[in-house]
């Protein structure tokens, strides 16, 4: 998992922090009684009626507060 860049849903282009995708990694593996290093499934998009997973951007994440 990379907490450096954004994450993109493939479908309808939602944007992700990477605390975000870490917090859905967290929860995701938690519910499949692994951990989260070991979590390698595809991450699905949590917008209302969207089916889409998660991709790693090019986009640099800069955090707001530093």
């Amino acid at each position: 998992m990379d907490l450096k860049h954004w994450y993109r849903c493939k479908v309808c282009g939602y944007m992700y922090t990477p605390q975000q995708v870490q917090a859905l990694v967290h929860l995701l593996a938690s519910r499949s009684e692994a951990t989260p290093a070991e979590f390698t499934e595809p991450i699905p998009c949590r917008k209302k009626g969207c089916d889409g997973t998660l991709v790693l951007t090019d986009d640099p994440y800069r955090d707001a507060r530093s």
